[in-house]
This record gives C-alpha cells, sequence and structure tokens, in this order.
C-alpha cells in the first residue's frame, strides 16, 4: 500500500467516524424533542424535564451540525468535547431513584454503563477529528518534538 492509498485509508476511517458521531448527536436530539416515554423518563432521572429536556435536544442538534459541518468543525469538536464531558458527568453522578422503569433502576445500580455511549461518541469524535485532520493535535506534537529536541541538546551538554 502505497502513502497515498494509506491516507486516502486513514481520511475515509475519519470522514466515518466523525459522520457516525454527528449522526449520533442529531438522532438523539430529534429523539429528546420527540418525548418519547422511556428517554423522558431516563432524563428525568437525570434530572432534566420539561424545557430543559428541550433546551438540551436544541442544543444538541446544533452542535451536530457544527459537528458535521467542515467550516465549522473546529468549533463543534470544541462543544461536543464539553457537551459530552457534561453527558458523562451527569450519568456519572448519584440521582435519587423516582421511577421502577427497569432502565433506571439499571442505571441507579450500574451509573458507569449509562456513561459508555457518551465515552464512545466522544471516542469517535477525536478519534475521527485526529484521522481526519491530523494537525488538530499541531501543540501536542510541536511539545512532544521540542522536548525531543531539548532532552538531546541537554543530554549532549551532559556529556560534554
Amino acid at each position: 500500500m502505497t502513502d497515498a492509498q494509506k491516507i486516502q485509508k486513514r481520511i475515509r476511517i475519519g470522514n466515518g467516524l466523525i459522520r457516525f458521531a454527528g449522526i449520533v448527536l442529531l438522532f438523539s436530539s430529534l429523539v429528546k424533542f420527540a418525548h418519547p416515554a422511556k428517554p423522558v423518563a431516563y432524563m428525568s432521572f437525570l434530572g432534566y424535564q420539561d424545557g430543559k429536556m428541550f433546551l438540551i435536544a436544541a442544543i444538541e442538534m446544533v452542535i451536530g451540525i457544527l459537528f458535521l459541518r467542515r467550516a465549522t468543525r473546529a468549533t463543534g469538536l470544541l462543544l461536543v468535547s464539553s457537551y459530552l464531558g457534561g453527558a458523562i458527568a451527569a450519568h456519572l453522578a448519584s440521582h435519587p431513584l423516582n421511577s421502577s422503569v427497569p432502565i433506571i433502576i439499571f442505571n441507579f445500580h450500574h451509573r458507569y454503563f449509562g456513561a459508555l455511549p457518551a465515552i464512545a461518541v466522544l471516542a469517535s469524535t477525536w478519534i475521527g477529528v485526529y484521522l481526519r485532520h491530523p494537525e488538530v493535535l499541531w501543540n501536542v506534537n510541536e511539545t512532544t518534538a521540542a522536548r525531543s529536541q531539548e532532552s538531546g541538546h541537554h543530554a549532549r551538554e551532559m556529556a560534554a
């Protein structure tokens, strides 16, 4: 496989992960807008009811659109990271048991499992962006290169 083919494959995988994460966010927002009984009960368990659920759905939709558009992907990436970080924190927090719905009882006793979908989407987001836009980690790469050069320079001084 040539370098050009490897790059094209990396870009295709990155685009797929970006689309996956964006579509999950859009679908999740549509579910919240539709207000089916089980998601409403689950969001109520997390402390989000009525107008808050509508607001969360609207925010999630805007973030998904910003992330899917290449022109606004950098802003979308920051917002997706913030939003999903909050979702993970909400799932890990202790909440009073307010329902006998099986999914709520399960999540009350196993709150780490509730955070897994948000963790998976967040990981897909960052891995996809890194594969599609490797320059996104420019600061990490520069810092690592600078430290390598620094340590090599320091080692040469010590040897002299």
